[in-house]
C-alpha cells in the first residue's frame, strides 16, 4: 500500500513534466498497475487529471509574468520592446488564422509526441492571444485526446504481442 502511493505519487508528478505529460505517465501506470484493475484504474485517472490541471494553472500565471516582466524596472527597455513587438507581431499574424486556432490547438495538443502537450498549447495560446476560455477547452481537450491515443497504443500494442507470443 505505501509503494503504491509512492508509485501514485510519482505518476502524478510524470503527468506535469513539460514534454512527458500522459505520454510518459499512462505508460508508468500500464507498467506498474496493470496487473491491478482498481489502481490501474486510478493510476490512469491520476495520469489524465494531473495533465489536464497544467492549463488552467498555466496560462493565468503567463499572464501574470508577462505584466511583472513589462512593469519590472530591472529589465533593459530594449528588451521589453522587442518583446512587445514579437508578442504583437505574433497576434497580428494569429488573427489571419483566428477560425483555425481552436482546432489547431486542439489538434497540437491531441498528437502523443513529445512537445505537443499542455505546456507547450498554453504558450501558444498565450502568444497567439487566444481567450481563455476558447484555449482551455481546446487544450483540456487535447489533453483528452491524447490520453485516449496512449491508452489505446500501449493497450493494443501489448494485446498484439501477447498474440504473437502467445502469452497469458
Amino acid at each position: 500500500m505505501e509503494n503504491d502511493i509512492y508509485y501514485l505519487a510519482i505518476i502524478f508528478m510524470v503527468s506535469l513534466l513539460p514534454t512527458v505529460e500522459v505520454r510518459g505517465s499512462i505508460p508508468l501506470a500500464f507498467l506498474w498497475f496493470s496487473n491491478e484493475p482498481n489502481l490501474f484504474t486510478i493510476s490512469i485517472l491520476i495520469a489524465v487529471i494531473g495533465n489536464l490541471i497544467i492549463a488552467p494553472i498555466l496560462i493565468p500565471l503567463l499572464s501574470l509574468f508577462e505584466k511583472a516582466f513589462i512593469n519590472s524596472r530591472y529589465i533593459p527597455t530594449k528588451i521589453k520592446d522587442l518583446y512587445l513587438w514579437l508578442i504583437n507581431r505574433a497576434r497580428k499574424k494569429s488573427k489571419e488564422i483566428e477560425r483555425y486556432e481552436f482546432l489547431g490547438l486542439t489538434i497540437f495538443v491531441t498528437l502523443p509526441i513529445p512537445g505537443t502537450g499542455a505546456w507547450t498549447a498554453s504558450l501558444i495560446a498565450h502568444v497567439m492571444g487566444m481567450e481563455r476560455r476558447k484555449a482551455l477547452i481546446s487544450i483540456e481537450l487535447g489533453v483528452l485526446g491524447a490520453s485516449l491515443i496512449v491508452f489505446s497504443v500501449i493497450y493494443l500494442g501489448l494485446e498484439i504481442l501477447k498474440k504473437i507470443f502467445m502469452l497469458g
